[in-house]
């Protein structure tokens, strides 16, 4: 019986008790302080993502790229990353365009959710991605939120 009631009140911590001249004085251990509320108070840094499509590809679907809010992206490190990522037939990614063709200079004009085409060494393709890749299911889930 000791050890079960040992084992329920382990990690509490009861009242202590001093002996002075007015008698036993106790004092209760401090609360412990949750980090919850800190926690919660704090802005998320949660990453951006940008769907991109690969340049007249429309047998794909487009791919997530998480783009972090905390540190600004170098706009080569981020080629770099869609390369990767993209695995063009025509190579590197040389830019990427937004869906109506014109160009994305920076990371900065990234914008979480945005839609883009990454284009390697030949020029862009106005093709209908969105239209033709995305599901429509997706397109209502993203409209209401």
């Amino acid at each position: 019986l000791s050890c079960f009631h040992s084992y329920l009140h382990r990690g509490r911590k009861g009242l202590r008790g001093t002996r002075n001249s007015e008698g036993l004085q106790f004092r209760t251990p401090a609360p412990r302080q949750s980090n919850a509320l800190a926690r919660w108070q704090k802005p998320a840094q949660l990453p951006r993502t940008i769907h991109v499509f690969r340049n007249g590809d429309l047998l794909s679907p487009p791919f997530q790229l998480l783009l972090p809010r905390s540190t600004p992206l170098q706009w080569e490190a981020l080629l770099a990353r869609l390369s990767e990522k993209a695995n063009l037939r025509s190579g590197a990614v040389n830019k990427l365009c937004r869906l109506d063709g014109t160009q994305v200079s920076g990371a900065e004009q990234l914008v979480d959710g945005d839609f883009c085409v990454a284009v390697g060494n030949e020029g862009y393709k106005k093709l209908p991605y969105f239209e033709l890749l995305v599901p429509q299911d997706s397109v209502c889930r993203m409209l209401w939120y």
